[in-house]
């Protein structure tokens, strides 16, 4: 007993210091669960529930960074797509039904670890606030709430957040162009904006967006073959490249995706 009072005080304090101090805090929330989650985000399973014609932008973050990493995306696409596109304009259809709970749309327009807070004081006042609101009030809300730009969805991953677009620029047009810009920059200024978006990682535009069948594959790919792909039967020395990832997901398999686009894709094409 001696001897290990005495290593004690011949050990340095940071040695000696209990396991709850050592625990480290998150600096953000987790978005996989909780308040969060519920009410600022859209679930995935409704970004196809009333169009097929979806687009959007999907980035990556650290695990557990996500609402940080919403609240910089968000902060980028208000800010760059009135710089970059400045003509932009709404092509979002509103729909004119009653919304259910889940499908509230986000707002980050604040640092999302204080939107955490003020979700719960929301649920506090909600009584006494719906008592305050007229019904011309809680109309003209929901209609600005509708017609957003850019709508947070639930990406039912860890590590990825996800955006829709609601305007007439195609998500890889946005990003070339954002990623041109942003090189462009003097060094100074192209520090202080990539400083804005460190939570961020990889940029991944969507334009083309289905759900993941053979069945919906094959139609999704007749519109980037209709898009991208010529039909003459000209020679051309250009490749193509089915690439599979997938996440979350046991229902296909690669080779699945690959016998179903391959067959589609023209012949000239190596």
């Amino acid at each position: 007993m001696q001897t290990d009072m005495a290593d004690d005080k011949k050990r340095p304090l940071e040695h000696v210091e209990t396991k709850s101090n050592k625990k480290q805090k998150s600096d953000t929330i987790p978005i996989l669960r909780g308040r969060f989650k519920q009410r600022w985000l859209t679930k995935h399973s409704h970004l196809l529930k009333k169009s097929d014609d979806v687009t959007g932008l999907m980035v990556s973050c650290s695990v557990n960074a996500e609402t940080r990493a919403l609240g910089q995306v968000s902060t980028c696409l208000e800010h760059y797509i009135n710089v970059l596109f400045p003509e932009h304009e709404s092509t979002w259809t509103r729909f004119e039904g009653k919304l259910d709970d889940d499908e509230v749309d986000i707002d980050i327009e604040e640092d999302p670890v204080e939107i955490e807070e003020s979700a719960i004081k929301k649920d506090d006042l909600k009584d006494t606030q719906e008592e305050k609101e007229c019904p011309q009030e809680k109309k003209e809300y929901e209609l600005e709430r509708k017609e957003k730009k850019f709508q947070a969805i639930d990406a039912a991953c860890g590590g990825l957040v996800f955006y829709r677009f609601r305007i007439n620029v195609k998500p890889t047009e946005f990003v070339l162009k954002l990623m041109d810009h942003i090189k462009a920059l003097p060094d100074k200024e192209r520090e202080q904006e990539l400083s804005k978006l460190r939570h961020c990682a990889r940029w991944m535009p969507l334009d083309y967006i289905c759900a993941a069948t053979t069945e919906r594959i094959k139609a999704c790919f007749e519109r980037v073959k209709a898009d991208y792909f010529e039909n003459d039967q000209e020679t051309t020395e250009d490749t193509v490249a089915i690439l599979y990832e997938s996440r979350n997901n046991i229902m296909i398999k690669k080779a699945d995706v690959i016998q179903t686009i391959a067959p589609l894709i023209p012949p000239k094409y190596k």
